[in-house]
């Protein structure tokens, strides 16, 4: 069995190969990281007799799925675990002594004495659909921002509000600023129209994606979840089956509680906020709307008893757990949320 651990880059990577015996068998320095160049690697060691781990960088997302998809067993290993670190701390380093590093981890990973931490690699659709609502996310900042600098010209200036519209970012109420040709706020609002035209495209290649989503269909099923945040929430999941648990899907998406324990004596902190930050700002609008639309839902409820016993972001953090817990069992058993409304 041969252990190839590969430092890849945007253009060339740099593989080192061990054998059983942990001894450098081959070393292929910087091979083009295209597919001639992977065609390369896999014409000198076949599917069946070899193992390879590489780091979660550049054109990771390229390389596993070409090799995934020729029947190579691959782990790409996420950079922040500790033993990545350690590849990184180093006094000497370069790309010969990082390929030798990730290969001794493909053996130690293998032969069950280390343990790293894998990063799932999604899908090529999917990984567009997360570029999208990152760029919604981005465009709908920009357009905040934009709002608030408009207003704030006004006032300065002493413009006139418009007599009837009051969203500063309605069509109506643009064209009217427009009318009064000044540069700069001409500026801020053609700004603004165009990330608000960005936030349409995307909310339209978002609804598409939600049609065609079973997964994305039963959380919409959730009073406050909108297409966005259920796509969100989908993609990254990205397969329910990769969860065994709830408290796992808890874990993935940040939100469990750590704890240290000393001397017979247990400390709770903080959450991790492991995982996407996106996903926990949108169970965190969940919450809040679920608790409008639903006040008597288990859920809502749960968060107004807890928002009597805590501070209101705790309240709001322990009512995303329960609702990832929710979710959990939705995906898993295939049902539709039941909000369990209480009878008054």
């Amino acid at each position: 069995m041969h252990f190839i651990g590969i430092d890849l880059h945007k253009r060339i990577f740099t593989a080192c190969v061990l054998n059983d015996d942990e001894k450098v068998v081959d070393e292929l320095l910087d091979i083009e990281t295209d597919e001639k160049g992977l065609d390369f690697l896999m014409s000198r060691y076949p599917a069946e007799d070899c193992r390879i781990v590489f780091e979660n960088l550049t054109r990771a997302h390229f390389a596993f799925h070409y090799l995934y998809d020729h029947g190579y067993a691959v782990d790409v290993a996420h950079t922040g675990h500790g033993s990545l670190r350690e590849i990184a701390c180093t006094n000497l380093k370069n790309d010969r002594v990082d390929a030798y590093k990730l290969a001794l981890v493909c053996k130690d990973l293998w032969s069950g004495r280390r343990f790293i931490r894998r990063t799932h690699i999604a899908e090529c659709d999917v990984m567009r659909m997360k570029a999208v609502i990152r760029m919604c996310n981005e465009f709908s900042c920009i357009r905040d921002e934009m709002k608030l600098r408009i207003m704030e010209y006004m006032n300065l200036h002493n413009i006139p509000e418009h007599p009837k519209y009051r969203d500063v970012a309605g069509q109506r109420y643009r064209r009217y600023l427009l009318d009064m040709k000044d540069p700069a706020l001409t500026g801020m609002i053609n700004m603004m129209s165009a990330a608000i035209d960005e936030i349409e495209a995307a909310n339209t290649e978002i609804a598409r994606f939600a049609e065609m989503s079973e997964d994305a269909g039963l959380l919409m099923t959730i009073k406050g979840v909108s297409a966005l945040t259920a796509v969100t929430i989908v993609t990254a999941i990205d397969g329910i089956y990769r969860f065994e648990t709830p408290e796992r899907l808890v874990s993935y998406f940040g939100l469990a509680v750590r704890v240290s324990e000393s001397a017979g004596k247990q400390k709770k902190g903080h959450i991790t906020k492991e995982g996407d930050p996106l996903v926990r700002k949108y169970l965190a609008n969940v919450v809040r709307n679920h608790a409008a639309f639903c006040p008597k839902a288990d859920l809502s409820l749960f968060y107004k008893r807890k928002s009597g016993e805590m501070p209101h972001w705790k309240a709001v953090t322990a009512a995303m757990r329960k609702l990832v817990c929710q979710i959990w069992h939705m995906l898993t058993y295939r049902e539709q949320y039941r909000p369990n409304v209480m009878k008054s």
